[in-house]
């Protein structure tokens, strides 16, 4: 599956909890990732890269967010 950066962005940036379970948001600044509707702040767009799955990103190196509890 293809993900959009633009679109995926847009989901963070506005919290949309209707792409949860879609896309999964690696912060490559902070070492982990988040889901779409997470409450924390919106990272950067230069920190920002997207992944199909939580394994795709906890491969990459990140480790799941205590917020949004990504991998729960």
């Amino acid at each position: 599956m293809e993900l959009d950066f633009e679109r995926c962005y847009r989901a963070v940036d506005s919290r949309d909890q209707r792409f949860d379970g879609w896309f999964y948001t690696g912060v490559t600044s902070t070492g982990i990732y988040c889901r779409p509707s997470c409450p924390a702040m919106t990272p950067k767009r230069k920190n920002v890269c997207f992944y199909p799955s939580a394994a795709a990103a906890q491969r990459a190196g990140l480790r799941a967010c205590r917020r949004c509890r990504p991998d729960a």
